[in-house]
């Protein structure tokens, strides 16, 4: 059987509950908390129990009633040598869901045989022992939190909870010098090397895995240049449908375009032609992988890149890369439209099939620009505009925007509009599903065979501010330091941060801009609570006086001294 997870990870209830779910011979199911409530109800589907914060338990949408037959949707298993097997049974270790192209998210069946190697794998290789402290970054709805915190447990080692999140990382990193293991988004390890020298990193760090999209050589050209041979640089590779990762590579530096590495123990890796057959060293293919550790299957129904291969089941991945002459692979892009987006794997599709269910959107195409998740919309009427403003490409108010956290997803929501398309998707997706640039077009542009031309699409423009400048220092240094976080301009004191298209890997940013400019140490959650220039700028005035109120005498005079030289 399944049961739900209803927990937002970083709580030891989370990891005890994920533990005797297993104990129990059932397979557990991730349901965010901060998901809607429409999302979480077609994920749970298949939960006979749901666990929440505090250890309740609850039945769940397939419990049976006394007496009735066992069904298919209350986990009867199958065989899924070819992806056949779309229902959980005892083998079954998680089910994970997926953005899906038909507008409707994919459970992914892993198996414990499968998470099993790879924890074996990871010990191995990433020396895991007890002396180790592992911090567990990841949303239990993404399968990173498994390789931070199976291998660490089944080693002995100590898993560092941490409630907030990528938003608490930097404070914590302050704190705990001890830490020896992160496990980062490739996107969050480039904002972090992009102001390596204001991160407190630990003195006991000895290794960095990295996973969801591919690393610029920039920034581990950089890592080096801080860190030379002493901290590990791990790139992975991996779909969810593959367990975790599939691939791996020992980052050096003086590569030009790192590589996602070799396959990991117990794994088979092809770079097949459209045809199915093996193209030379050096080609673009596909990447097909095998063994163990590809999942079952989907729920629901068979999937046609989930193929039988002579050695157990084979998972087309449908990315493009080319087997290089050192033996490693390159990462090249995506056969489809798939895209990745500070980390998260997202299908256009499923973004523009919920557009298209509101009832002022006649037209929408979705795509990635520049880190950004970017809406093309094109109204129902004619001449009509449906709450997106076409002129600077982001919403207009603060009020009707969701703010998230990439790896926590926990939003702060606000009572969303009806007409209001962000709100709309935002009451149906995911936060990480949600555009946050967005665009109003008269018509969408075709090819000549009638398709929509991505090529031909506006970039937007840059973000606007609003009405009310700012009125103090201190609101004139946050709006400063905003426009040049975000690249934006005529930013007011009533602007929110998250609705001109920040997050909280921006907010790292501007924390550590504030730090170098006004000398205070703001928490990064700070941003998430006072999301407006006005609240910010109060902030940073509490902290200022509360380093003065420790001041003695002696010192404040000669600090009064230093700024009258």
């Amino acid at each position: 059987g399944v049961v739900g997870l209803r927990m937002s990870g970083g709580s030891i209830d989370a990891v005890v509950a994920m533990l005797a779910i297993w104990r129990a011979g059932a397979a557990y199911l991730p349901l965010d908390p901060a998901y809607p409530e429409e999302r979480l109800r077609t994920m749970a589907a298949v939960a006979s129990l749901v666990v929440s914060d505090g250890l309740v338990i609850e039945d769940g949408p397939a419990r049976r009633p006394a007496g009735e037959p066992e069904t298919a949707a209350g986990g009867t298993a199958h065989d899924g040598q070819d992806g056949q097997a779309q229902e959980p049974g005892g083998e079954t270790a998680y089910v994970l869901h997926t953005s899906g192209s038909t507008g409707a998210p994919k459970g992914v069946v892993v198996e414990h045989a499968g998470l099993a190697e790879r924890v074996r794998w990871m010990r191995a290789v990433y020396g895991l022992r007890p002396g180790d402290r592992v911090v567990q970054l990841a949303a239990l709805g993404f399968d990173t939190h498994a390789e931070e915190i199976f291998p660490a447990l089944a080693a002995g080692a100590t898993v560092e909870l941490l409630p907030g999140g990528g938003s608490a990382l930097p404070e914590l990193l302050a704190r705990r010098p001890d830490v020896t293991v992160l496990d980062l988004p490739t996107a969050y390890f480039h904002h972090l090397v992009s102001m390596i020298d204001d991160v407190a990193w630990p003195g006991h760090l000895r290794l960095v895995i990295l996973g969801g999209e591919q690393v610029r050589a920039g920034a581990v050209a950089r890592w080096r240049e801080r860190f030379g041979d002493r901290v590990r640089l791990v790139n992975t590779y991996g779909p969810t449908e593959t367990t975790i990762i599939a691939t791996a590579a020992e980052l050096r530096g003086g590569d030009p375009r790192p590589p996602i590495g070799r396959p990991v123990r117990a794994t088979t890796v092809k770079v097949l032609d459209a045809y199915g057959s093996p193209v030379p060293p050096g080609a673009p293919g596909e990447l097909h992988v095998g063994g163990p550790g590809v999942a079952r299957g989907y729920l629901g129904g068979p999937d046609p890149r989930f193929l039988s291969g002579p050695v157990g089941r084979v998972f087309r991945t449908g990315d493009r890369v080319r087997l290089r002459r050192d033996g490693q692979l390159e990462f090249l892009g995506r056969l489809d439209d798939q895209v990745k987006v500070r980390g998260f794997r997202i299908e256009p599709g499923e973004v523009e099939q919920c557009l298209l269910g509101h009832p002022d959107v006649r037209e929408a195409t979705v795509l990635a620009r520049d880190g950004d998740l970017v809406a093309y919309v094109v109204p129902a009427t004619k001449g009509s505009s449906p709450a997106v403003p076409a002129t600077n490409g982001f919403l207009p108010a603060a009020h009707d925007r969701t703010a998230y956290d990439p790896t926590t997803h926990d939003p702060t929501t606000h009572d969303p509009t009806a007409h209001d398309p962000a709100a709309y998707v935002a009451r149906r997706l995911p936060p990480y599903l949600v555009p946050t640039r967005w665009v109003v077009l008269d018509a969408l542009p075709l090819t000549r065979n009638g398709k929509v031309d991505r090529r031909a699409l506006p970039p937007p423009g840059p973000a606007v501010g609003g009405d009310v400048q700012p009125r103090t220092d201190a609101e004139e240094l946050v709006a400063d330091v905003w426009a040049e976080v975000l690249g934006a301009g005529g930013i007011g004191a009533f602007d929110d941060f998250f609705a001109l298209g920040g997050h909280s890997l921006l907010a790292i940013r501007v924390a550590a801009r504030l730090r170098a400019l006004a000398g205070v140490d703001l928490p990064i959650r700070t941003l998430f609570d006072r999301r407006t220039v006005a609240e910010l700028a109060v902030a940073v005035e509490e902290a200022l006086a509360a380093e003065v109120a420790v001041l003695s005498d002696e010192q404040a005079r000669s600090l009064l001294d230093r700024e009258g030289s």
